[in-house]
């Protein structure tokens, strides 16, 4: 019990905290040790809405005071440390591509020759000292071949990037839909302690004039002290999606986190044709794939054209000294160096097989990947859809027809036309039935959110947004 009341006093102090109220933990001691185990609990969670301002009508929250959905995609792709990582891997792979077809560089030769062991530079005519240049000419192609192939393992990069992008994108929307729906849960809970409180005030009012007997008074209360059990759990979800969504934003984990707004969700096209296009079009490992495979083709083609002889050329020109008696020309000389791939022509061959090989698994691994993207799409289409039904159903007829029931049997209570068992029974089934209703828009969410990872153009996040609008200033 002691160690209940301590975190009842923790959690207390930091809401108090939360909402700027000096002396919190002093302040929750002094109100907490001072009420019965039913006001704390209550306290505790009427400061919830309070402090954190969830779904209720009475105080509405201002996109000032608000956390949005939108907002939270920027800080996580923007502040996350693994994108961070991934940029660089990104910047890596493209200082790499564009050093990949540059020419060998020329080498210089300084030299003599025919110098007699005499070190006489002028006994013979033909001693002369040589400064020559020499440059390897890639006239295959192999050289661009190989820059593409670079090239599209820095696309590879990029798509890598993207898809680490969106996956934290999409982690973020799920802890604001966690929030979001647990404090909606909450507000749901509260707000049925509230109609259990009047049921156990009228059946304590009919046992103080002996209309009934003090067991049903007795059941009253058991059912609202079973739904005050369950204020615990929901704090400790709420709390967890709190944690959830600072670490992804890359903020301290104990920082508080504002009410999220209600999240917007678009309507379901009429089929999932447009989906599967997008998904297509935009899944970074798919892309990935299509890269892969252009840089294989590439690698192939350029370990084809290493089969052509490689050609060198080089040039010298050389000093000769003049004595008393005879004035010296220098001399210059020319050369052209052809290599014969005779040894190396197998490894070529071999290297090409290969990087063809890898290319055709390549290609096959996306037909595949492709056929799994479009069943899964469409399976959360499908998902989508039954969802949306039944959300409909829960809103427009079952949710309306429990609050017309449990009226109808609390009035019938009252006038002793309903026993009690039916007017918990309606009371406890309009509120499960809202908590299904939560439950299932908040599944839809989450099945939107997985759509989403598959048909989003991952250009669209805040990281290309701000990497293109820095391009743009600095030209």
């Amino acid at each position: 019990m002691h160690y209940k009341v301590r975190y009842l006093e923790y959690c207390f102090a930091k809401m108090l905290s939360d909402c700027k109220l000096p002396c919190a933990r002093t302040l929750a001691q002094q109100l907490l040790w001072g009420m019965s185990m039913k006001r704390w609990i209550l306290m505790l969670f009427g400061l919830v809405q309070v402090c954190t301002l969830p779904l209720s009508a009475q105080q509405p929250v201002t996109p000032s005071d608000s956390l949005r959905m939108e907002q939270v995609v920027y800080d996580v792709v923007r502040h996350n440390d693994r994108v961070t990582a991934m940029r660089y891997m990104e910047k890596a792979a493209e200082a790499k591509a564009k050093s990949t077809g540059a020419w060998d560089d020329p080498m210089l030769m300084v030299g003599v020759n025919n110098l007699p062991t005499s070190f006489d530079f002028k006994m013979d005519p033909m001693t002369m000292k040589m400064l020559g240049l020499s440059q390897n000419i890639p006239y295959a192609g192999q050289k661009g071949l190989q820059e593409k192939a670079a090239q599209a393992e820095a696309a590879m990069a990029k798509q890598d990037r993207q898809e680490q992008e969106l996956e934290l994108a999409i982690a973020a929307k799920l802890a604001f839909y966690d929030l979001f729906f647990s404090l909606r849960a909450i507000d749901l809970l509260m707000k049925q302690i509230e109609v259990m409180q009047d049921v156990v005030a009228s059946v304590k009012s009919r046992v103080a004039t002996s209309q009934t007997n003090p067991e049903d008074a007795a059941a009253a209360q058991v059912d609202l002290w079973r739904l005050q059990t369950q204020l615990m759990p929901a704090a400790h979800a709420v709390e967890s999606a709190q944690y959830d969504l600072n670490t992804l934003r890359g903020l301290p984990t104990g920082k508080p986190v504002p009410a999220p707004q209600t999240p917007m969700f678009a309507e379901l096209p009429e089929n999932a044709e447009a989906l599967v296009v997008a998904a297509r079009e935009y899944y970074p490992p798919l892309k990935k794939l299509t890269e892969q495979a252009s840089g294989y083709a590439f690698s192939a083609a350029a370990a084809r054209r290493m089969l052509w002889p490689m050609l060198s050329l080089s040039g010298n020109y050389n000093f000769r000294a003049s004595t008393d008696m005879e004035k010296r020309d220098n001399m210059v000389g020319f050369q052209a160096t052809i290599s014969l791939p005779i040894f190396s022509r197998r490894q070529q061959r071999a290297m090409a097989q290969s990087m063809d090989l890898m290319k055709q698994s390549a290609v096959v691994e996306e037909v595949q990947l492709a056929r799994e993207i479009e069943t899964k799409v469409r399976s959360l289409y499908l998902d989508a859809q039954h969802l949306t039904e039944n959300l409909r159903m829960y809103s427009e007829r079952i949710i309306p027809a429990d609050e017309d029931a449990y009226r109808n049997a609390f009035s019938g209570y009252t006038n002793n036309r309903t026993p009690l068992a039916t007017l918990l029974n309606y009371a406890l089934t309009s509120f499960r039935d809202r908590l299904t209703a939560n439950q299932i828009e908040y599944e839809l969410a989450r099945t939107l959110a997985e759509m989403e990872r598959y048909t989003t153009d991952p250009a669209q996040l805040a990281g290309d947004q701000t990497e293109s609008n820095n391009q743009a200033k600095d030209k």
